[in-house]
Protein backbone atom coordinates (compact mmCIF):
# COMPACT_ATOMS: atom_id res chain seq x y z
CA UNK A 1 0.00 0.00 0.00
CA UNK A 2 1.80 3.27 -0.93
CA UNK A 3 1.81 6.17 1.18
CA UNK A 4 -1.22 8.27 -0.60
CA UNK A 5 -3.51 5.17 0.07
CA UNK A 6 -2.89 4.25 3.77
CA UNK A 7 -6.03 3.30 5.41
CA UNK A 8 -6.39 5.44 8.55
CA UNK A 9 -8.46 2.72 10.42
CA UNK A 10 -5.72 0.34 9.40
CA UNK A 11 -3.08 2.60 11.09
CA UNK A 12 -4.83 3.60 14.32
CA UNK A 13 -5.78 0.42 14.61
CA UNK A 14 -2.09 -0.97 14.48
CA UNK A 15 -1.09 2.13 16.84
CA UNK A 16 -3.79 1.34 19.45
CA UNK A 17 -2.66 -2.03 19.45
CA UNK A 18 0.94 -1.12 20.01
CA UNK A 19 0.05 1.23 23.43
CA UNK A 20 -1.93 -2.40 24.37
CA UNK A 21 1.02 -4.40 23.73
CA UNK A 22 2.84 -1.88 26.30
CA UNK A 23 0.12 -3.14 28.73
CA UNK A 24 0.96 -6.42 28.47
CA UNK A 25 4.38 -5.90 29.67
CA UNK A 26 3.81 -3.21 31.97
CA UNK A 27 -0.05 -3.03 33.04
CA UNK A 28 -0.69 0.43 34.24
CA UNK A 29 -4.24 -0.97 35.45
CA UNK A 30 -2.30 -4.14 37.81
CA UNK A 31 -2.74 -1.86 40.88
CA UNK A 32 -6.25 -1.85 40.76
CA UNK A 33 -6.66 -5.53 41.20
CA UNK A 34 -6.46 -8.98 39.72
CA UNK A 35 -9.79 -8.89 38.01
CA UNK A 36 -8.85 -5.64 36.13
CA UNK A 37 -5.01 -7.41 34.37
CA UNK A 38 -7.35 -10.06 33.54
CA UNK A 39 -9.64 -8.00 31.46
CA UNK A 40 -6.70 -5.87 30.29
CA UNK A 41 -3.28 -7.07 30.18
CA UNK A 42 -4.95 -10.85 30.02
CA UNK A 43 -8.01 -10.00 27.99
CA UNK A 44 -7.95 -6.98 26.15
CA UNK A 45 -5.04 -6.47 25.02
CA UNK A 46 -4.21 -10.26 24.00
CA UNK A 47 -5.72 -8.84 20.76
CA UNK A 48 -2.60 -7.11 19.68
CA UNK A 49 -0.75 -9.99 18.36
CA UNK A 50 -3.04 -12.15 16.73
CA UNK A 51 -4.11 -9.01 14.57
CA UNK A 52 -0.93 -7.45 14.22
CA UNK A 53 -0.19 -11.16 12.51
CA UNK A 54 -3.05 -10.74 10.73
CA UNK A 55 -1.75 -7.96 8.89
CA UNK A 56 1.64 -9.14 8.35
CA UNK A 57 -0.29 -12.57 6.47
CA UNK A 58 -2.30 -9.83 4.56
CA UNK A 59 0.76 -7.81 2.97
CA UNK A 60 2.56 -11.27 2.86
CA UNK A 61 -0.29 -12.11 -0.01
CA UNK A 62 0.64 -8.85 -1.96
CA UNK A 63 4.28 -10.09 -1.71
CA UNK A 64 3.61 -13.73 -3.35
CA UNK A 65 1.68 -12.25 -5.69
CA UNK A 66 4.31 -9.91 -6.56
CA UNK A 67 6.81 -13.29 -6.53
CA UNK A 68 8.29 -11.41 -4.06
CA UNK A 69 7.21 -13.62 -1.17
CA UNK A 70 10.78 -14.73 -0.05
CA UNK A 71 11.89 -11.16 -0.07
CA UNK A 72 9.84 -10.65 2.66
CA UNK A 73 10.82 -13.52 4.59
CA UNK A 74 14.38 -12.26 3.75
CA UNK A 75 13.64 -8.79 4.90
CA UNK A 76 11.91 -10.30 7.97
CA UNK A 77 15.08 -12.46 9.13
CA UNK A 78 17.34 -9.33 8.34
CA UNK A 79 14.39 -7.15 10.69
CA UNK A 80 14.84 -9.99 13.81
CA UNK A 81 18.73 -10.12 13.41
CA UNK A 82 18.97 -6.71 13.96
CA UNK A 83 16.95 -5.79 16.95
CA UNK A 84 18.48 -8.94 18.47
CA UNK A 85 21.81 -6.99 17.87
CA UNK A 86 20.57 -3.85 19.19
CA UNK A 87 19.05 -5.61 22.48
CA UNK A 88 21.59 -7.53 22.75
CA UNK A 89 23.48 -5.86 25.65
CA UNK A 90 19.81 -6.67 27.52
CA UNK A 91 19.88 -10.15 27.10
CA UNK A 92 23.76 -10.48 27.32
CA UNK A 93 24.02 -11.38 31.03
CA UNK A 94 21.27 -13.97 30.28
CA UNK A 95 23.18 -15.73 27.42
CA UNK A 96 26.34 -16.19 29.97
CA UNK A 97 24.68 -17.46 32.95
CA UNK A 98 22.59 -20.01 30.38
CA UNK A 99 23.92 -23.07 29.35
CA UNK A 100 24.23 -23.67 25.32
CA UNK A 101 20.89 -24.97 24.48
CA UNK A 102 19.06 -22.12 26.12
CA UNK A 103 20.93 -19.53 24.59
CA UNK A 104 20.64 -21.48 21.25
CA UNK A 105 16.25 -21.47 21.97
CA UNK A 106 16.67 -17.28 23.09
CA UNK A 107 18.92 -16.46 19.65
CA UNK A 108 16.67 -18.60 17.42
CA UNK A 109 13.27 -17.78 18.98
CA UNK A 110 14.00 -14.18 20.65
CA UNK A 111 14.56 -11.99 23.26
CA UNK A 112 11.36 -11.03 25.03
CA UNK A 113 8.70 -9.57 22.57
CA UNK A 114 10.97 -10.39 19.69
CA UNK A 115 9.64 -13.65 19.98
CA UNK A 116 6.97 -11.80 17.64
CA UNK A 117 9.30 -10.99 14.65
CA UNK A 118 10.85 -14.77 14.75
CA UNK A 119 7.80 -16.42 14.55
CA UNK A 120 6.27 -14.37 11.90
CA UNK A 121 9.53 -15.34 9.66
CA UNK A 122 9.25 -19.05 10.70
CA UNK A 123 5.58 -18.97 9.84
CA UNK A 124 5.89 -16.72 6.54
CA UNK A 125 8.56 -19.07 5.22
CA UNK A 126 6.18 -21.51 5.62
CA UNK A 127 2.89 -20.01 3.73
CA UNK A 128 5.41 -18.98 1.20
CA UNK A 129 6.11 -22.95 1.02
CA UNK A 130 2.44 -23.68 0.51
CA UNK A 131 1.28 -20.59 -0.68
CA UNK A 132 0.00 -22.56 -3.84
CA UNK A 133 -1.61 -25.15 -2.16
CA UNK A 134 -5.71 -25.30 -2.68
CA UNK A 135 -7.71 -23.50 -0.58
CA UNK A 136 -9.27 -26.19 1.16
CA UNK A 137 -5.71 -27.64 2.22
CA UNK A 138 -4.52 -23.89 3.50
CA UNK A 139 -8.28 -23.73 5.86
CA UNK A 140 -7.16 -27.17 7.30
CA UNK A 141 -3.60 -26.05 8.13
CA UNK A 142 -4.97 -22.71 9.36
CA UNK A 143 -7.61 -25.13 11.67
CA UNK A 144 -5.31 -27.69 12.72
CA UNK A 145 -2.87 -25.28 14.06
CA UNK A 146 -5.29 -23.19 15.46
CA UNK A 147 -7.38 -25.43 17.64
CA UNK A 148 -3.96 -27.01 17.97
CA UNK A 149 -2.87 -23.83 20.17
CA UNK A 150 -6.42 -23.96 21.97
CA UNK A 151 -5.74 -27.65 22.67
CA UNK A 152 -2.30 -26.82 24.17
CA UNK A 153 -3.52 -23.56 26.52
CA UNK A 154 -6.41 -25.76 27.59
CA UNK A 155 -4.69 -28.84 28.40
CA UNK A 156 -2.05 -26.75 30.52
CA UNK A 157 -4.77 -24.98 31.59
CA UNK A 158 -6.62 -27.96 33.49
CA UNK A 159 -3.57 -29.65 33.51
CA UNK A 160 -4.44 -32.57 31.17
CA UNK A 161 -0.79 -31.76 29.93
CA UNK A 162 2.71 -31.03 30.86
CA UNK A 163 4.85 -29.75 28.10
CA UNK A 164 8.05 -30.24 28.40
CA UNK A 165 10.09 -27.20 30.75
CA UNK A 166 13.62 -27.65 29.06
CA UNK A 167 12.08 -27.14 25.50
CA UNK A 168 8.82 -25.46 26.17
CA UNK A 169 9.88 -21.99 28.33
CA UNK A 170 10.24 -19.02 27.39
CA UNK A 171 11.04 -17.85 24.45
CA UNK A 172 9.71 -20.81 23.35
CA UNK A 173 6.14 -21.35 24.81
CA UNK A 174 3.96 -24.37 23.60
CA UNK A 175 1.43 -22.46 23.57
CA UNK A 176 3.03 -19.48 22.06
CA UNK A 177 4.94 -20.09 19.25
CA UNK A 178 5.81 -20.16 15.42
CA UNK A 179 3.72 -22.88 15.12
CA UNK A 180 0.37 -22.59 16.92
CA UNK A 181 0.25 -18.98 17.20
CA UNK A 182 1.76 -17.00 14.43
CA UNK A 183 0.72 -19.51 11.27
CA UNK A 184 -2.60 -19.71 11.71
CA UNK A 185 -3.17 -15.89 12.15
CA UNK A 186 -0.65 -14.88 9.30
CA UNK A 187 -2.82 -18.02 7.28
CA UNK A 188 -5.81 -16.56 8.39
CA UNK A 189 -4.71 -12.61 7.05
CA UNK A 190 -3.47 -14.23 3.89
CA UNK A 191 -6.41 -16.11 2.88
CA UNK A 192 -8.45 -12.70 4.06
CA UNK A 193 -6.26 -10.94 0.87
CA UNK A 194 -6.13 -13.21 -1.36
CA UNK A 195 -10.62 -13.78 -1.18
CA UNK A 196 -10.95 -10.25 -1.04
CA UNK A 197 -12.98 -11.20 2.27
CA UNK A 198 -13.42 -7.68 3.21
CA UNK A 199 -15.32 -6.80 -0.04
CA UNK A 200 -17.49 -9.66 0.76
CA UNK A 201 -18.91 -8.85 4.45
CA UNK A 202 -20.99 -6.14 4.93
CA UNK A 203 -19.86 -3.70 7.65
CA UNK A 204 -22.94 -3.42 9.98
CA UNK A 205 -22.05 -7.31 10.76
CA UNK A 206 -18.22 -6.77 11.12
CA UNK A 207 -19.27 -4.38 13.41
CA UNK A 208 -21.76 -6.65 15.42
CA UNK A 209 -18.67 -9.73 15.05
CA UNK A 210 -16.00 -6.70 16.59
CA UNK A 211 -18.19 -6.29 19.48
CA UNK A 212 -19.48 -9.65 20.65
CA UNK A 213 -15.67 -11.00 19.73
CA UNK A 214 -13.52 -8.12 22.50
CA UNK A 215 -16.67 -9.09 24.88
CA UNK A 216 -16.07 -13.24 24.74
CA UNK A 217 -12.42 -12.55 24.88
CA UNK A 218 -12.90 -10.27 28.42
CA UNK A 219 -15.17 -13.52 29.53
CA UNK A 220 -13.01 -16.65 28.15
CA UNK A 221 -10.03 -14.56 30.39
CA UNK A 222 -12.35 -14.39 33.42
CA UNK A 223 -13.35 -18.23 32.91
CA UNK A 224 -10.29 -19.34 31.99
CA UNK A 225 -8.53 -17.83 35.65
CA UNK A 226 -11.95 -19.48 37.34
CA UNK A 227 -12.08 -22.14 36.59
CA UNK A 228 -8.42 -23.23 35.25
CA UNK A 229 -6.68 -25.56 37.73
CA UNK A 230 -3.63 -24.09 36.59
CA UNK A 231 -2.43 -20.69 35.67
CA UNK A 232 -1.69 -20.02 32.09
CA UNK A 233 -0.71 -16.91 29.71
CA UNK A 234 -3.74 -15.87 27.53
CA UNK A 235 -1.86 -15.83 24.46
CA UNK A 236 -4.18 -18.58 22.58
CA UNK A 237 -7.73 -18.40 23.19
CA UNK A 238 -10.74 -19.64 21.30
CA UNK A 239 -12.34 -16.08 21.59
CA UNK A 240 -9.16 -14.04 19.85
CA UNK A 241 -9.96 -16.04 16.91
CA UNK A 242 -13.69 -14.55 15.99
CA UNK A 243 -12.30 -11.15 17.34
CA UNK A 244 -9.06 -10.30 16.06
CA UNK A 245 -10.15 -10.99 12.41
CA UNK A 246 -13.08 -9.18 12.86
CA UNK A 247 -11.51 -6.10 13.87
CA UNK A 248 -8.94 -6.79 11.26
CA UNK A 249 -11.18 -6.50 8.46
CA UNK A 250 -13.41 -3.83 10.04
CA UNK A 251 -10.38 -1.60 9.88
CA UNK A 252 -9.69 -2.67 5.89
CA UNK A 253 -13.11 -1.65 5.26
CA UNK A 254 -13.85 1.68 7.56
CA UNK A 255 -13.18 4.70 4.78
CA UNK A 256 -10.70 7.47 5.20
CA UNK A 257 -7.05 7.35 4.15
CA UNK A 258 -3.98 8.78 5.31
CA UNK A 259 -0.73 10.50 3.17
CA UNK A 260 1.66 9.58 5.53
CA UNK A 261 2.83 6.25 7.26
CA UNK A 262 3.86 8.17 9.99
CA UNK A 263 1.24 6.26 12.50
CA UNK A 264 2.42 3.10 11.05
CA UNK A 265 6.27 4.02 12.10
CA UNK A 266 4.97 4.81 15.81
CA UNK A 267 3.00 1.68 16.21
CA UNK A 268 6.13 -0.44 14.63
CA UNK A 269 8.39 2.04 17.03
CA UNK A 270 6.74 1.79 20.02
CA UNK A 271 6.37 -2.12 19.75
CA UNK A 272 10.27 -2.56 19.24
CA UNK A 273 11.58 -0.33 21.67
CA UNK A 274 9.47 -0.12 24.63
CA UNK A 275 10.95 -3.71 26.38
CA UNK A 276 13.92 -1.67 26.46
CA UNK A 277 12.48 1.11 28.79
CA UNK A 278 10.82 -1.63 30.77
CA UNK A 279 13.75 -4.20 31.33
CA UNK A 280 15.75 -1.48 32.47
CA UNK A 281 12.76 0.26 35.12
CA UNK A 282 11.62 -3.08 36.47
CA UNK A 283 15.96 -3.90 36.70
CA UNK A 284 17.05 -0.35 38.26
CA UNK A 285 14.31 1.27 39.74
CA UNK A 286 11.28 1.04 42.09
CA UNK A 287 8.24 2.47 39.62
CA UNK A 288 5.09 1.10 39.72
CA UNK A 289 3.54 -0.03 37.00
CA UNK A 290 1.56 3.10 35.64
CA UNK A 291 4.13 5.33 35.68
CA UNK A 292 6.76 2.55 33.89
CA UNK A 293 3.95 2.24 31.12
CA UNK A 294 3.95 6.02 30.93
CA UNK A 295 7.88 6.22 30.56
CA UNK A 296 7.64 3.08 28.22
CA UNK A 297 5.79 4.72 25.86
CA UNK A 298 6.76 8.48 26.35
CA UNK A 299 10.21 7.08 25.58
CA UNK A 300 9.28 4.96 22.35
CA UNK A 301 7.44 7.29 21.01
CA UNK A 302 10.89 10.07 21.20
CA UNK A 303 13.34 7.43 19.60
CA UNK A 304 10.83 6.67 16.73
CA UNK A 305 10.62 10.60 16.46
CA UNK A 306 14.05 10.52 16.25
CA UNK A 307 14.50 7.66 13.64
CA UNK A 308 12.23 9.07 11.63
CA UNK A 309 13.97 12.40 11.97
CA UNK A 310 17.32 10.31 11.01
CA UNK A 311 15.75 8.21 7.97
CA UNK A 312 16.30 5.31 9.62
CA UNK A 313 12.43 4.07 9.49
CA UNK A 314 12.66 2.15 6.65
CA UNK A 315 15.31 0.07 7.98
CA UNK A 316 14.44 -0.28 11.62
CA UNK A 317 10.82 0.07 11.72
Amino acid sequence: MSSAMRSRAVDVLKLSLAFMVVGIHANPFAPLGRTAILLTGDGLFRLGVPIFLLFNGYFLHAAVMQRRGWGYVKHAAQLYALWMLLYLPLYWPLLVARGPWQNLRTLLFGYWHLWYLAGMVMAAALIVAISRWSGRALIWVLALSFLGGIGVTYGMAFDLIAPNKRIFSDPLLANRNPLLLCLPFMLAGFLIARDNVADRLRLGWLQAAAVLGVAFVLAESLLLARFALKGVAHDSMIALGLAAPALMVLALKWPGTLATRALSDYASGIYFIHVAFCALLFRFTDFGRPLIYAYAVAGSVLLTWGIRRAGLARRLL
